[in-house]
């Protein structure tokens, strides 16, 4: 879905930018008073291979009263950059690694954009482009939420369906490296449609890897979901109540998990089990035929002034926002992206409150957000 607004003034085009809102780091440390009252502070710095951000927790005994979380360590001005490259291509390749884990649903709100605001420099794209986009953006998300499931598994050493939904995690990125060349999808999606094409054969081998694959997944997360010990951990733990998420403005996995069910480690869990399930019919209608309706376009006015182009994009972790804004030559000079994210860090930081310390692991991962697609 994508919006047009055009302003008088180019000021005007890139102040509206601003109103798209995004995740702002608390300004000061707000300190839990007690004699017994202690912190934990964890980061920015951490083992293995995560990204640098902050976690104070402020407790009394294991129990958590608060949690504040400081992201901006990594800051890289994306954004910034993607005004000042000098060819699409340049573009396109920031936005997608804005967020490595997203960069389907980046290439395709980036393209969103461009053929909203140049309709004549960028054909529509046609029914086999948009089934190429969809077949992308649906893989990427059961890669990711049978990741998410299978670290879950292993934050509880439930190591059966931790090993097995690591290996079927890669089984969905070969299937897109099939697709376009690259497990990752990049390069694939262009403004007006795509560079790769959905051939017979490639249907029929995907078809095929889905049959052999999805059986396998389906035991690997049953045995979790029907384990008692999993089960003991996930039940009640880390809630975040449906007008909390309401009132925060959750996203995505954390929000239907809120509002569709109870809001705690196991309702993220089902609903990512849940994605994966819609997210595969729609796989197999896509390739069994079925084309994907047409996006609602933005209508751009008669006349030239500055603009501003908003395209949403379902990512796998929830609405995903990349903005723009044009001079009335059609110059790029603003870019603002809103990973799902931002709007949920506040969410896990919820979950927290009077959970013990111990049970952090298991929210965060339920909850998974990308430090870089916020710290952009």
């Amino acid at each position: 879905m994508t919006e047009l607004l055009t302003f008088a003034t180019e000021q005007e085009a890139l102040s509206h930018l601003d109103t798209l809102g995004g995740y702002i780091n608390p300004e000061a440390v707000s300190r839990l008073r007690g004699a017994a009252s202690h912190e934990v502070a964890v980061g920015p710095v951490h083992a293995g291979v995560i990204e640098p951000g902050h976690f104070r927790f402020q407790c009394m005994g294991e129990d958590v009263y608060n949690l504040q979380i400081f992201l901006g360590y990594q800051h890289r001005g994306v954004e910034d950059e993607i005004v000042k490259a000098q060819n699409e291509s340049r573009r396109i390749a920031l936005a997608e690694t804005c967020a490595g884990d997203t960069s389907i649903a980046a290439a395709t709100a980036y393209s969103e954009i461009m053929e909203a605001a140049f309709p004549s420099q960028y054909k529509k794209p046609d029914g086999n482009a948009r089934r190429i986009r969809t077949l992308l953006l649906e893989l990427e998300r059961i890669a990711n939420h049978v990741g998410d499931l299978g670290a879950l598994a292993g934050d509880v050493a439930f190591l059966q369906t931790a090993a097995f939904c690591g290996r079927i995690r890669g089984e969905y990125l070969n299937m897109t490296a099939l697709l376009c060349g690259n497990r990752f999808g990049r390069n694939a999606i262009i403004p007006g449609g795509t560079r790769v094409n959905l051939t017979d054969e490639k249907i029929a081998s995907l078809k095929e890897w889905i049959k052999r694959v999805r059986p396998e997944l389906d035991r690997a997360l049953g045995l979790m979901f029907e384990a008692p010990t999993v089960c003991d951990r996930f039940d009640g733990t880390g809630t975040v109540p449906r007008e909390i998420a309401i009132q925060k403005g959750l996203v995505g996995v954390a929000r239907r998990a809120s509002v569709e069910l109870k809001g705690d480690v196991m309702s993220r869990a089902i609903v990512r089990r849940t994605e994966i399930d819609e997210a595969h019919a729609i796989v197999l209608d896509i390739l069994n035929g079925a084309t994907p309706p047409e996006c609602k376009e933005a209508e751009k006015s008669n006349s030239t002034p500055p603009f501003t182009v908003a395209a949403k994009v379902n990512a796998w972790r929830g609405e995903l926002v990349h903005a723009a804004a044009f001079t009335k030559e059609g110059n790029l000079i603003g870019y603002k992206i809103v990973d799902p994210s931002a709007h949920n860090w506040q969410g896990l930081a919820w979950a927290l409150r009077g959970e013990q310390i111990s049970n952090f692991p298991i929210c965060n991962k339920s909850f998974n957000l990308s430090y870089c697609g916020t710290d952009r």
